[in-house]
């Protein structure tokens, strides 16, 4: 994946619990960056979950790489619908292990299938989806006298939050959407009659 192309992924760990005839699904799900990440991430959660009848898993990282287990179960019942639901959101860069502890009462391909759908689709919604878009650094470096008239306009920009550093001037180290990065070097130059020290240092991932 371009480093810097916006993708959407899962915001943060989560897990979710579905019961479907005694049988008890529970979806982990993560943030990921590549294999060993998403490797090490299934680890985990079948430690956590060592007596558990099956964990299977699916995860997409953030350069392409696809995987998905059935872990036991009939093929093409977990792992794929665990996968299609990541793949239905448009996903990068996340993992999700939904682990059974069987209830006993058999659910046949077409339930085994449904079940695993909800809860991965459970776990995604439990760990919500971000947009992930690269921003501009920029650094603006004002007066004191401009840096309070300075500081209201930022204010109103709508960009995420920025840190101030008062040294001999006042710089604001701002985070700018990459596309509006002209638009607010060009506000930023007008505001301050072209005397602002303006310098883009260079470009991160954010949401």
């Amino acid at each position: 994946m371009d480093g810097f192309k916006p993708y959407r992924t899962v915001s943060h760990p989560a897990t979710a619990e579905y019961i479907e005839k005694k049988s008890r699904f529970i979806a982990t799900v993560s943030p990921v960056r590549d294999d060993e990440d998403a490797r090490e991430f299934v680890l985990s959660v079948k430690k956590k979950y060592p007596d558990a009848r099956h964990n299977c898993y699916a995860y997409l990282t953030l350069d392409g790489m696809t995987r998905y287990s059935d872990d036991g179960e009939p093929k093409g019942t977990a792992g794929l619908p665990i996968l299609g639901v990541l793949q239905k959101q448009q996903l990068s860069g996340a993992a999700v292990v939904v682990t059974r502890y069987f209830g006993g009462i058999l659910l046949g391909a077409a339930g085994l299938l449904r079940a695993y759908t909800k809860a991965a689709a459970d776990g995604v919604e439990a760990a919500g989806v971000i947009t992930v878009k690269p921003y501009t650094k920029v650094d603006v470096t004002v007066s004191f006298s401009d840096a309070e008239r300075v500081k209201y306009e930022l204010s109103r920009m709508e960009l995420p939050e920025f840190q101030t550093e008062y040294l001999d001037a006042v710089t604001y180290h701002l985070l700018v959407p990459k596309e509006r990065t002209d638009e607010i070097v060009s506000q930023m130059t007008k505001i301050t009659a072209a005397k602002a020290k303006i310098t883009v240092t260079g470009t991160q991932m954010g949401s």
